[in-house]
């Protein structure tokens, strides 16, 4: 009985997360679950349904600011596929939450140097379609993506409501083909518990936005969910 408790408090907060910034459900819930010893097909089963909901919402509510479209589609997708039906087949033989902890710490350092952003950023704009298909990689592999997704989409834009509603229309689209691979391929399933986490994630979501997420600026955005990012990467990596 005390699993569901945690199972809630891990949506809840993270689904907070989520609304301010952009990302969290994932990037914050995937190692959390991991930690807990969760294998990485029931951490998908737990976390995808809920990030569905949100991103949907997202996605309708920010539909005129979501530039980033056919790209998502035919460059993320195949990678993505690719990646998890590698990692759900051979899961035995691969330690997914070091993997996830490098990725992040990767990520914090970067988003903590302006130099590095500023290299990546060029790199990106240059090559941006192989930035795409390795956002699919890594997503695939680890559900790491919406690290290297968010710093891709603060590349390109500025405005932090622009790069959410971007972030959640690719999360969207991600998350549904995952789900549809891991039917395929998984030999665990959806469990029941998602029928009570995701109007959980759908409450924390509705409540943050309309009260909490506008009061967040920029710097501060940016300086709390680097420190996580570093957090969990350290933790991860040395579990």
């Amino acid at each position: 009985m005390a699993e569901i408790y945690y199972l809630v408090i891990i949506i809840a907060v993270f689904s907070v997360v989520q609304s301010i910034f952009g990302v969290g459900l994932l990037l914050f819930g995937t190692p959390t679950l991991l930690l807990l010893e969760y294998s990485y097909s029931e951490t998908l089963w737990l976390l995808l349904p809920c990030s569905v909901t949100i991103s949907l919402i997202q996605v309708v509510n920010d539909y005129k600011l979501i530039e980033a479209k056919k790209r998502a589609v035919y460059l993320v997708i195949p990678t993505l596929v690719l990646g998890l039906v590698l990692v759900v087949t051979y899961a035995n033989g691969i330690n997914i939450t070091r993997i996830v902890g490098i990725l992040l710490l990767l990520i914090g350092v970067i988003k903590f140097s302006s130099k590095l952003q500023a290299l990546l950023g060029l790199m990106v704009k240059k090559h941006i379609q192989i930035y795409y298909i390795i956002i699919g990689v890594v997503h695939g592999i680890s559900n790491m993506g919406g690290g290297p997704l968010s710093i891709l989409m603060s590349t390109i834009y500025s405005k932090k409501e622009i790069i959410r509603a971007n972030v959640a229309f690719i999360y969207l689209i991600l998350a549904m083909f995952q789900l549809v691979v891991l039917s395929v391929i998984s030999h665990t399933s959806l469990r029941s518990e998602v029928m009570l986490l995701i109007p959980i994630s759908l409450a924390s979501y509705i409540f943050t936005s309309k009260f909490i997420s506008s009061e967040v600026n920029d710097k501060k955005y940016t300086f709390i969910l680097n420190v996580m990012v570093l957090v969990y990467g350290v933790l991860a990596v040395i579990k």
